[in-house]
């Protein structure tokens, strides 16, 4: 009875630590044909505690042959600027002082930056750090290509700006406004929040606070319209994409680690459709 009662133990025991899910940001996906795939939850930063890559990520990229990433090159900037300027006009001159302070912060043009999208600029510059080619997104890039891979866009850069170029000149004019009036402290703390969520490895928790961070600079009525573009249709968008490449192609699919959790994330999406998803290590 004794020996029955440590086997039964032991048996809840295996169950438990089996079915204890790894956090991880990295995941290898074995697909219905048996052929594997692998996904990569991102974060848009060149900060150094998080471009340490494990050895799983370099074998993965040994094992593919298509690098997909979120978005094609930009080729034409002109998507980057509003089709009528119009932040001179609609801001202080207070906040345009501000915005040419940043401006040099960030080592941009102001002038361009005066003809730059609001909303495109508001991201820019709630940034606490510099923007520089250099974050982890373009590092994974150009590893793959060092490799000898093909690199495509997932969606195309139409695609990536319609999530907010869709707002009206009000709505993003109100987010560049609240943006440049946030002060610095609560800027770095943001972006310390997000960091340090990210080393976690809790995917969950990490879209908690990137939609906590987003809608701290995005009026309430206008984060209802960004979050539907930029979660549940960009999610969908990636994933019906990601299908039409698993045929022909072994994937390395990098994506903001947003991505990846909530009820309509792709980690959710894969496993609802049967695919195996098994947990690997990210960073070191």
């Amino acid at each position: 009875m004794f020996k029955r009662a440590i086997s039964i133990l032991l048996l809840l025991i295996s169950i438990s630590v089996s079915g204890e899910q790894k956090k991880t940001t990295f995941w290898r996906i074995q697909d219905l044909n048996g052929k594997s795939h692998y996904l990569f939850g991102t974060i848009h930063v060149d900060d150094n505690r998080v471009t340490n890559f494990h050895k799983d990520i370099f074998d993965a990229l040994a094992n593919v042959d298509l690098f997909l990433n979120e978005t094609d090159e930009i080729s034409d900037i002109s998507i980057l600027f509003h089709e009528q300027p119009i932040i001179a006009e609609e801001l202080s001159e207070q906040e345009l002082e501000k915005i040419k302070e940043l401006s040099y912060f960030h080592t941009m043009s102001y002038e361009n930056n005066l003809k730059m999208k609001p909303w495109l600029l508001a991201l820019i510059f709630n940034s606490p750090r510099p923007i520089t080619p250099y974050n982890q997104d373009n590092l994974l890039k150009s590893y793959a290509l060092d490799k000898g891979l093909r690199v495509q866009g997932i969606a195309t850069v139409n695609e990536h700006f319609q999530a907010l170029d869709n707002i009206s000149d009000e709505e993003q004019i109100a987010i560049l406004k609240k943006v440049l009036a946030r002060p610095e402290k609560n800027r770095i703390d943001n972006y310390e929040s997000l960091i340090k969520t990210y080393l976690m490895m809790d995917v969950e928790r990490i879209l908690e606070i990137d939609q906590k961070n987003t809608a701290s600079i995005v009026p309430d009525k206008v984060w209802v319209k960004i979050k539907h573009n930029l979660l549940i249709k960009r999610n969908q968008l990636f994933f019906d994409r990601i299908q039409t490449r698993l045929k022909n192609n072994r994937l390395f699919i990098a994506v903001g680690a947003s991505h990846l959790g909530g009820e309509n994330g792709l980690l959710q999406q894969f496993g609802s459709r049967g695919f195996e998803l098994v947990p690997l290590n990210s960073l070191n």
